[in-house]
């Protein structure tokens, strides 16, 4: 399944960075989509939002409340 594949190595990176930048992190998701497609999830404080859009060029971000 590439799917998972991609999913994994994409957040080594994003692990990566957030240990670099020392970013508080409350929670982290993944979801299988199908075979071909999945999505992570990061949740941080919102003051973190605009610095981490340019970062990692997400595709979306939400306020979460």
């Amino acid at each position: 399944m590439d799917a998972i594949k991609i999913i994994n190595h994409h957040l080594v990176h994003l692990n990566e960075n957030v240990l670099k930048e020392e970013i508080d992190v409350i929670d982290r998701q993944t979801e299988l989509i199908n075979d071909f497609s999945s999505i992570y999830f990061v949740f941080i404080d919102n003051y973190l939002v605009e610095n981490l859009r340019f970062a990692f060029k997400p595709y979306k971000d939400f306020l979460v409340e």
